[in-house]
Parts: structure tokens; C-alpha cells; sequence
């Protein structure tokens, strides 16, 4: 009798583990992916077709701004032609009066300045509005007003700065504290923006080349630091940063630059820069590498509305039929570049290669990555392995205005000279048609830039 409730007892732990390794072996199963077995053809991938263009347009935050602070155009005055006196020989066409409340404020060339001389044995010649009777010297508003260096000798050290000269060895070589020369490229970092900005204006390009520069910038630190500390703030006192630019290969111009991260962001806001330069209803073809920041803010500036098409429900915002864009692709395998394509955004290749025939050229990038190598040459803080990094991203922005200024409008590129009508020492702006001399930097510090942009 006892054996048999054994064996009852041993039957039915044998079966309680068999039900639970049954159970446990169910979750198991339970927990991994089902996989199902494919049946009937193989699924082909639909080819490729045009671009349908988007149901919203993208926003550019700059051009939102701009229209905000969009001024109304102003009526020029009356030219003023005054017969007294003796004949002018000291011309004044390139100075307006400083009076905000003169009606001439920030125009050029209207007859309503006059000169009269040096006062006190100055430096700086006096000027006279006939309008508001404001005496003013020729210096206002320039990095010229109140200083008591000479003009040549300021033009002289920032020429050196713009040649590529770090801002100590600018100060041993003219005897020159370097906080002052610090100070001076400050002050005329804003000078020399708003005069490339008022230079280019109503551009006709028929190519842009865009580009990121990789740079570093070195973190200021401050107070004391233990050795441990300082240690550690030496691996994180570099830090990355980039430089956009923007060229026109024809004339070798040196449309735009943009200091920042490498984000959508700062992609907006180089091309918004070179569609502010260009003349309204001119369309360049544009080349770039593969980054595809430059697709949104292209197809915003040079789109228009459609109407919906067969199957669509809503109209589209597409690319004008005249934007052609198109990209330098280069896979890297480390530092070693394994393969280049060339990738159509916006037009066909037929209509691109078309627009290059004339030139001869093909789908590249090699003016504008020339431009780089020119800028790592010329602005101390883009120099690979070199003491003279910019500790903030501002800094770094004034040196690259006073450089492309000095590129553009100071520097003859051998290569624009003209056998034709036998030109030459031309700079990039007087091959794209701004101007028709070669400047000196002096003279470009002594230029002060209108408010607004002159109607004739």
C-alpha cells in the first residue's frame, strides 16, 4: 500500500515538472520576433522621379527679420549746384552729412558739402553742410576719428593683419601694444563690414560655389588653476568651430562668410547673404559638397507656388525652373578619400552641364576650396598648428571681415588679368563690376558707408 502512494506521489511531481518546463519554454518562444516565410515576387524599388516639390514652404528666419526692419526707399533730394565762389577742387562726393535731422542725411554727391580746409594745423580736413550749417571733419564715423596715430601707420598694421600676421608679432614689429592693435581690428571689423555690405549690391553672377571651412578657436581662461585643473582645461580649451563661404568662380569675389557651428541654421544664413548680394530676378547655378543644409534654404529663396497636380490634393511649393543645383558627393575611409560623385538636386544634368560649356568647366568645387586654402593662409586664427588662434567666435568673425575686404577690393589676383584690354593688377570686385580701381586699405577706412543704399 505504501509503495503505490509513492509512486502516485512520484507520477504526479514528474508531471508538475513537465508542465512547468512546458510553460517556461512557451514564454521563450513567446518573447522572440515571429518570422514569416516570404511568399509570391520580390518587392522592385519604384525608380526615382522629379522633385514634387512640398505642401509648406520653408521659412527663412533672416529674410522674416529683414522685412521687419525693411526701411521705405527715400526720395533722393535736389542736386545742389552752387555758381559762388571759385571752382571746387577738392571733391566731397564721397562724404555725407553725420545730422540725422538734415534732409541730406546719408546722401552721396547732392552738393551739399563743402570743404574748408585743416583747422588748427589737424590732420583731418573740416567739412561744411550748406543745408543744416554742420561742421564736421572728414574722419566722423571711420577709425580714423580721434585717434593720434597716423592714418598710414593704422593702415599699415591692419594691412598686416589682413596679409597674416598674428596680432603680438603686428605689435613687436611697429612697436605697438597688442591690446591697441586688438582695439583697432575691432573697431574696423564693423567699419569693414557694412562696406563690403553697401560694395555688393546688384551682383550679376552666374555661378556660386559654397563651402564649410573647419577651424578652431582656443577658450579664454581665467583665474588661478591647480595643476590637475589645469590639465584638464588644457584638453578643453580648443574648441571646433566653421567658417561658410561663398565665391563666384568667374571673378574669383568672395560673395559671404559666416562664422558658427556647422548647423541648418548657419546654412541659412550664407545663402541668404548671397541672395541679398545678387541682382533681383538672376538665378546663379550653385555647386556644393554633400551636405544637404543648402536644399531648404535654395528651394525658399527660389520657389514659387504650382498648382496641384493630377492625384494631388494641395499646391506646391516647388523650385523655380531656373534654379539649378547641384552637389560634389566624397566618401572618406578615414583620411583617405575612396570615391566622388556627383549628385542633381534642383534642374537636370543636361540643363547644368549646358550652363558650364561655356566656361569649359565641370561639376566641381575647386574654387571655392581654392578660396580656403587663400583664407587658412591669410586670417592667423583658420592656420592649421599655430598659436595664433581667436579665443571667440567674434573675434574670429572681425578678422575674417577685414580679410575679405582686403581679398576682395586690396589684393590683384594675377589670374583676372585681362590680355583682352591689356587690364591689369585686377581684384576680384573690379572683375565683377563694383568698382574700376584698385583700393588701399586706407582708403577703405577712410570710406564711410551710407545708411541706406543710394537711388539714383
Amino acid at each position: 500500500m505504501l509503495d503505490m502512494w509513492v509512486r502516485a506521489v512520484l507520477l504526479l511531481m514528474l508531471v508538475w515538472l513537465i508542465a512547468e518546463h512546458y510553460q517556461q519554454w512557451g514564454k521563450m518562444r513567446g518573447s522572440q520576433p515571429v518570422r514569416y516565410r516570404r511568399t509570391g515576387k520580390k518587392r522592385t524599388a519604384k525608380p526615382k522621379g522629379e522633385f514634387q516639390g512640398v505642401t509648406r514652404k520653408p521659412i527663412c528666419a533672416e529674410c522674416e527679420a529683414a522685412e521687419g526692419q525693411s526701411q521705405v526707399e527715400q526720395e533722393p533730394p535736389p542736386q545742389l549746384n552752387s555758381s559762388k565762389g571759385r571752382r571746387k577742387t577738392v571733391k566731397t562726393d564721397l562724404q555725407y552729412c553725420p545730422n540725422e535731422r538734415c534732409r541730406y542725411y546719408g546722401w552721396l554727391g547732392r552738393g551739399n558739402i563743402r570743404s574748408n580746409g585743416y583747422p588748427n594745423r589737424g590732420r583731418h580736413r573740416q567739412l561744411h553742410c550748406t543745408v543744416c550749417r554742420k561742421y564736421f571733419v572728414e574722419s566722423t564715423g571711420t577709425l580714423f576719428y580721434g585717434k593720434r596715430y597716423q592714418p598710414e601707420q593704422m593702415a599699415q598694421i591692419l594691412t598686416a593683419l589682413a596679409e597674416g600676421l598674428g596680432i603680438r608679432a603686428v605689435g613687436r614689429v611697429f612697436w605697438v601694444e597688442p591690446e591697441t592693435v586688438l582695439a583697432w581690428l575691432s573697431e574696423a571689423g564693423a567699419q569693414l563690414e557694412a562696406f563690403h555690405r553697401y560694395q555688393s549690391r546688384q551682383l550679376e553672377v552666374a555661378q556660386v560655389q559654397l563651402d564649410e571651412l573647419y577651424g578652431v578657436i582656443r577658450a579664454y581662461q581665467t583665474g588661478e588653476l591647480n595643476e590637475a585643473e589645469a590639465l584638464a582645461a588644457l584638453e578643453q580649451s580648443r574648441t571646433s568651430t566653421w567658417l561658410w563661404t561663398a565665391i563666384d568662380p568667374r571673378s574669383k569675389f568672395w560673395l559671404a562668410a559666416v562664422v558658427g557651428e556647422r548647423t541648418a541654421n548657419n546654412a541659412w544664413k550664407i545663402v541668404h547673404q548671397v541672395v541679398g548680394q545678387l541682382k533681383p530676378g538672376r538665378v546663379p547655378l550653385f555647386l556644393t559638397d554633400g551636405n544637404r543644409a543648402y536644399e531648404q534654404p535654395l528651394l525658399s529663396h527660389y520657389g514659387a507656388w504650382q498648382p496641384p497636380l493630377e492625384g494631388q490634393r494641395q499646391p506646391r511649393w516647388q523650385a523655380l525652373p531656373e534654379l539649378l543645383y547641384a552637389q560634389v558627393v566624397k566618401k572618406r575611409r578615414g583620411r583617405r578619400l575612396v570615391s566622388v560623385s556627383k549628385r542633381v538636386v534642383f534642374g537636370t544634368l543636361e540643363q547644368i552641364q549646358t550652363r558650364l560649356a561655356s566656361s569649359g568647366k565641370q561639376i566641381n568645387t575647386a574654387y571655392v576650396e581654392r578660396l580656403n586654402l587663400t583664407i587658412r593662409q591669410l586670417v592667423p586664427g583658420l592656420g592649421r598648428r599655430v598659436n595664433t588662434l581667436a579665443h571667440t567666435p567674434d573675434s574670429l568673425a572681425r578678422q575674417v571681415s577685414l580679410v575679405q575686404t582686403y581679398y576682395n577690393f586690396c589684393l590683384p589676383c594675377r589670374s583676372l588679368d585681362s590680355a583682352a584690354t591689356g587690364v591689369r593688377q585686377r581684384t576680384p570686385a573690379m572683375a565683377v563690376g563694383i568698382t574700376d580701381r584698385v583700393w588701399t586699405l586706407q582708403a577703405v577706412l577712410a570710406f564711410r558707408p551710407p545708411p541706406f543704399p543710394q537711388v539714383s
